[in-house]
């Protein structure tokens, strides 16, 4: 089993592609933040996405995945890609978290858009 942290369009009750629709493949641990202010969050349209140099914490929830579909996750993220993804600390213990990096990071960076809100110190995803 693989914990995932996701921040967008994964978590519960995300119409298309939430978590709480894959069966019996993923189960949520529960709401989280990454334990570290470390990231940036930008709009891209219809997902958000987050890059690993920034100062704030990111918005989630920790998911426990099996393998298959861990690897569908991979599928729908472009990895490697599009995302890249990495183990990063979240206040539900360590998890992988896709983010994005290279041509990517310079494209979307300080784009926040209209759907990622600053509760703080953390990035919140909505819509």
């Amino acid at each position: 089993m693989n914990n995932v942290f996701v921040y967008g369009t994964l978590k519960s009750g995300g119409e298309v592609r939430g978590l709480n629709n894959f069966g019996e493949g993923a189960s949520i641990v529960g709401k989280a933040k990454t334990q570290y202010p470390d990231y940036e969050m930008a709009d891209l349209g219809a997902f958000p996405g987050v890059f690993l140099k920034g100062e704030y914490h990111i918005q989630g929830e920790v998911w426990e995945v099996d393998d298959e579909v861990f690897g569908q996750l991979d599928g729908m993220e472009g990895y490697p890609e599009f995302y890249n993804r990495q183990v990063i600390h979240t206040t539900q213990g360590k998890a992988w978290m896709y983010f994005l990096e290279g041509a990517e990071y310079d494209k979307y960076k300080g784009i926040r858009g209209d759907n990622v809100f600053e509760e703080g110190d953390t990035l919140v995803w909505q819509r």
